[in-house]
């Protein structure tokens, strides 16, 4: 006891000393120390760390510790294996008490000029599943990305244009045993998809301008099963309206080395169907024609319903390339 007494009295008279100490340390961590010259070490371990599966480079490291304790970097550039690279303005990581007491990686990220727009993440622990196996809880939101920077992030042989915006929250096993539950929203403003030509064995098939003033779009994933439970495309004002329904196989498989688990698609079954102004039919006519059995005559242009299903999804794709080559032989046909 006498000890304790005398450690606490030492401390009292030296408090001045103590604070000044700690104060000027805290000054060296996170103002005076050079972390910007960290960029190679980080870079290094997190290669190491990933089994050389993610580069990350970046020019500014900060430091904070008020009012929560996080990193920030600036001017980032991401480059994971069989992924593109990212470029982005900041990169802010927050770690958050919980995740210190269960030694698990929970916290928050926030991104800043990502397609230029930006990107909150965070993880927390989630409830168990039935089985008893650890999930955690991933939140992902997105605002004021830009479509147009999509096609070099995913490869698409076309240009989008657009400002996305997207929530997602998801429960899921980080060893994917099981499959992860997930509500997702989706908003798509001012979509166009720009005039392109679509390769095909009978010659290219011109497609017009395509434009909708937004795009809607809420789905669950549960039980390997991603439900639309509702899709709207475009406005009434718009040369094309209508609506999308339905269901898709979705699995996801960690596949090493992938640095994200692999997704597998299965059967789907979709019920569309939407309104084609008279405008836009005639630009399209060519593109229409396979679907002209599904048409019904509106007061301002035609209407289309149709069904499409398949045990496979990958299967659609085949489908789809049959009824453009069908599309441009009639067009070929029509033109003679």
């Amino acid at each position: 006891m006498s000890f304790i007494k005398a450690a606490f009295s030492l401390v009292m008279t030296n408090k001045g000393k103590l604070f000044f100490a700690l104060i000027s340390t805290l000054v060296f961590l996170f103002i005076l120390f050079p972390f910007d010259d960290l960029s190679d070490l980080v870079s290094t371990q997190v290669s190491k760390a990933t089994g050389n599966s993610l580069y990350l480079q970046f020019q500014k490291l900060k430091m904070s510790l008020f009012p929560t304790p996080g990193l920030k970097m600036e001017k980032v550039f991401i480059q994971a294996s069989q992924a593109p690279s990212i470029n982005m303005e900041s990169l802010t990581i927050t770690p958050s008490l919980s995740g210190l007491i269960y030694k698990k990686p929970y916290g928050q990220v926030s991104i800043h000029g990502v397609m230029k727009g930006d990107l909150e993440l965070s993880l927390s622990k989630g409830p168990r599943t039935e089985g008893g196996a650890e999930r955690e809880k991933i939140e992902i939101h997105g605002q004021k990305l830009a479509l147009k920077d999509l096609k070099e992030l995913t490869s698409l042989p076309f240009q989008m244009k657009g400002q996305l915006q997207f929530s997602t929250s998801a429960l899921a096993d980080s060893t994917w045993k099981e499959q992860p539950e997930a509500d997702m929203d989706l908003t798509i403003n001012q979509f166009e998809l720009p005039p392109a030509s679509v390769a095909t064995p009978l010659g290219p098939l011109n497609l017009p301008e395509f434009k909708l003033g937004h795009i809607l779009m809420k789905g669950r994933l549960s039980g390997g099963n991603f439900n639309i439970e509702k899709g709207t495309l475009g406005k009434e004002t718009d040369e094309i309206h209508g609506t999308v329904k339905g269901s898709i196989g979705l699995t996801l498989e960690n596949r090493p080395p992938a640095a994200m688990p692999v997704p597998i698609f299965g059967s789907y079954n979709f019920d569309i169907e939407f309104t084609v102004k008279k405008s836009f039919q005639d630009r399209a006519s060519a593109f229409l024609i396979f679907i002209d059995s599904y048409k019904s005559t509106a007061p301002q242009g035609s209407v289309y319903r149709f069904k499409i299903s398949g045990v496979n999804f990958w299967h659609l794709h085949h489908r789809c390339t049959t009824l453009v080559t069908s599309a441009t032989r009639s067009r070929v046909l029509l033109n003679q």
